[in-house]
């Protein structure tokens, strides 16, 4: 294998393991998202691999759906978020089925459209950050029926807080999207609506199909776990520099870690530019020869520094994990998300784009 100062393990059999139990485990259609470049796990060799899995494929922006279409993804492509009027002409040319959810996009997408486009109406029922609102619903639906080129093939809606214990919101965004359905399906639309947590937790969010996103990837988004998910990336780095530090000396930029006694330490070949977070300074750990050890001093631009234990048996080009087992031992990416006061999903697509991906199955 050629070296890579860091790179991430893609296990796709992983991916398509996951996207297979959430799928029998519902009972339904499966909307795979896989926006934001697959969570950072590789989008074009991630939807190749859940081909025989999805049912269709989820991104968030034109330009996504646009790159899986050059690469050669024919299946349904659902954009989430509403486009500009702008990019109607790249609806149309890539075959991408829209989310509406105003009047100006929809109205400029049926003048441009030479044939019929299926679109999915997206309403808001407590999101509020995109989309028809529900009690406007129904009229937005009869005045989007004068749009002849335009036919509703799905209604969907996105649940707040279908990840915390508290489902009581979640109870009210459902009675108010069920409310709007009575009024408005025909029953030919796709309806969904659960997200990642609600597909593991919800039944009731089901509908006809569901939208997993982090759970593909093996990361549970609540503390429900009804089915085993296996998390598919693993982070990994080399050591690239062994020394020593006096007692009282200092580590990397502004000296924040001064060493009680003297102390072996190692430069690990990764910082925050490659996204490793730089709130993990003296407080996160990385695994070297199955065993924790400790980040000291601040995080760098391209490299860290770790201390090692004196019987340390470790050289230069040694594997390190940042993510993922060594052994007996295991760092998860709830784990870094935690001790920098974010969430998995963030840990997740930060991992730059100078950090090889390595696929297998």
């Amino acid at each position: 294998m050629d070296y890579y100062r860091t790179y991430t393990e893609i296990n796709l059999g992983a991916i398509r393991r996951n996207a297979e139990a959430i799928k029998a485990y519902a009972g339904k259609r499966l909307i795979a998202v896989v926006k934001a470049d697959a969570y950072g796990h590789g989008v074009i060799r991630v939807t190749e691999a859940l081909r025989s899995v999805a049912d269709m494929f989820a991104v968030a922006t034109i330009e996504e759906g646009v790159a899986l279409r050059q690469a050669g993804i024919r299946e349904p492509m659902l954009v989430l978020f509403s486009s500009l009027p702008e990019q109607a002409v790249q609806i149309v040319e890539y075959e991408l089925t829209p989310t509406i959810g105003d009047w100006e996009f929809a109205n400029r997408l049926n003048e441009i459209a030479s044939s019929t486009v299926h679109v999915h109406i997206n309403i808001n029922t407590g999101m509020n950050r995109s989309g028809v609102h529900w009690t406007e619903a129904t009229q937005f639906l009869n005045r989007l029926k004068m749009l002849d080129r335009l036919e509703v093939a799905g209604l969907f809606t996105h649940l707040a807080t279908a990840d915390e214990v508290d489902k009581r919101y979640v109870s009210v965004q459902l009675e108010r999207f069920s409310s709007v359905l009575e009024k408005i399906s025909d029953g030919s639309e796709l309806i969904h609506a659960a997200n990642s947590a609600a597909a593991l937790a919800i039944p009731e969010s089901h509908f006809d199909a569901v939208r997993p996103g982090l759970s593909l990837y093996g990361i549970y988004p609540a503390s429900e776990k009804p089915i085993a998910l296996e998390p598919a990336l693993t982070w990994k780095t080399r050591i690239g520099w062994i020394g020593f530090i006096s007692e009282a000396e200092g580590v990397s930029y502004g000296l924040t870690y001064k060493a009680s006694h003297q102390a072996r330490v190692a430069m690990v070949q990764v910082g925050y530019c490659d996204g490793y977070p730089l709130a993990l300074s003296n407080v996160g750990e990385v695994l070297i020869g199955g065993m924790r050890r400790p980040i000291i001093g601040r995080i760098c631009m391209d490299v860290s520094v770790v201390r090692l234990e004196p019987t340390d048996n470790v050289s230069i080009g040694d594997e390190v994990v940042l993510i993922g087992k060594q052994g007996d031992a295991e760092i998860t990416v709830d784990e870094l998300a935690h001790h920098t006061g974010t969430i998995s999903y963030e840990i997740l697509t930060q991992i730059g784009k100078r950090v090889k991906r390595i696929f297998n199955d």
